[in-house]
């Protein structure tokens, strides 16, 4: 199983119906509802069949984006117990 986004593209917000039916559909869990999208958790022949019976609607497969390390690294290595810099 994995994580897909599907998106109402058509005009207008999303058909509560077309909401009602994803809900209901076996083996799908929506996991998170929000503006035009949802994020559900099912199989991947699954999500197709079930955007597949709906205008529309398309689909994706949920993608994570690692994000850098912002904070600050030190810029000198630290000193060791006789006050001197542990490199010598």
């Amino acid at each position: 199983m994995g994580r897909y986004i599907l998106r109402f593209t058509g005009t207008g917000p999303k058909p509560a119906a077309d909401v009602k039916r994803i809900r209901a559909a076996p083996r799908v869990t929506v996991i998170d509802d929000s503006g035009r999208m949802l994020l559900v958790e099912a199989t991947e022949e699954r999500v197709k069949e079930v955007v597949a019976a709906m205008s529309g609607w398309s689909w994706s497969p949920e993608r994570t984006i690692r994000l850098p390390d912002l904070r600050p690294k030190p810029r000198r290595k630290p000193k060791n117990k006789n006050g001197r810099s542990s490199d010598r």
